[in-house]
């Protein structure tokens, strides 16, 4: 737990009722302080990498969760702030999981209404065949869909004349990432750092919430839409080494408050230095089958999707063998 809840306490700055007292700096906050820290954070974020220049043209993986829902919102009402020539659109993937993504979808498709920003809705089904649900009964559960939802998002966004492709990756996503690429010994994905790699197929991604806690990032998202229900939780996720090293992490933020800042930050400086002396080549390939970026003649999606089939058809044969 990077914060906690407070029912009798003073905001460190203002000394209103504070709602949250962050554990790694002490400092106490009420819901309008809160709110004015989470926001600097973020635009502090955006300026420190450069992320967005006048004329870009902005989509926003929109999954309707708490953190695309905040990263779209806060974009937009920055946009609206500086009077920037930014435009900005939303992209959500429909993967076809039953019970979840459509009570998503509700939540974009609301917040995309309230702020008028353009919304574009792709699913799964029509563009790769199949619905989650579908390639879970065939694969006992296990989807890969992070694979064929990139590769997607991509597609969309570059055909839509976007410049940056905005995600919701907040600081503990990037910092089990960080470990995992370690354990993996992932030397590439570790140096490719953001918009190293030279394709004009690639729209450059930029992480807005990459320094914000997701406890921090779930009660910004309830402060500004409390009538979203963002506790959904898909039926699928079943990354057991992920899931593993976040508990190691929170347990680690639980001794050591702010811990997470410190593995990010040193993971950056190692990937900075790797740079000087790793051979990593800025040049990529493109897939033999879609001609999508990747580092082999087939890329992730289409290997994927191959191998779907193959086991659908297998999968096929089975059910007509028993009847």
């Amino acid at each position: 737990m990077c914060l906690v809840v407070m029912e009798q306490s003073k905001c460190t700055k203002c000394g209103r009722e504070a709602i949250v007292t962050l554990k790694y700096s002490g400092l106490s906050l009420c819901r309008r302080d809160f709110i004015s820290f989470f926001e600097k954070r973020v635009k502090r974020t955006i300026a420190e990498n450069n992320y967005i220049q006048s004329g870009d043209k902005i989509a926003v993986a929109l999954s309707g969760g708490k953190d695309s829902v905040s990263v779209l919102y806060l974009l937009d009402k920055f946009n609206k702030m500086n009077g920037e020539n930014v435009e900005l659109f939303a992209i959500t993937i429909d993967q076809g999981i039953k019970g979840y993504d459509d009570k998503l979808l509700e939540n974009a498709r609301y917040v995309t209404k309230l702020l008028g920003i353009k919304h574009y809705v792709f699913s799964f089904k029509d563009e790769i065949k199949y619905t989650v649900d579908e390639i879970a009964n065939v694969r006992s559960g296990l989807c890969n869909c992070g694979v064929f939802r990139r590769h997607i998002l991509n597609r969309k966004a570059r055909e839509l004349g976007a410049t940056k492709l905005a995600t919701g990756h907040n600081l503990d996503d990037e910092t089990e990432s960080a470990l995992l690429n370690f354990i993996e010994g992932s030397i590439t994905r570790i140096v490719r750092g953001e918009g190293l790699i030279n394709s004009k197929k690639l729209v450059k991604r930029i992480k807005p919430l990459k320094k914000s806690p997701e406890e921090e990032v779930m009660l910004y998202a309830q402060l500004i839409f409390p009538t979203l229900n963002f506790g959904l939780e898909c039926p699928y996720r079943k990354e057991v080494i992920r899931k593993h090293v976040k508990e190691i992490i929170d347990e680690l933020e639980r001794k050591h408050p702010g811990i997470r800042y410190q593995i990010l930050e040193s993971y950056e400086k190692i990937r900075k230095a790797m740079l000087f002396g790793a051979n990593i080549s800025k040049e990529v390939n493109e897939c033999r089958i879609c001609g999508e970026v990747s580092s082999k003649n087939i890329c992730n999606a289409c290997e994927l999707k191959l191998k779907l089939e193959d086991e659908l058809k297998t999968s096929n044969s089975l059910v007509k063998t028993e009847l």
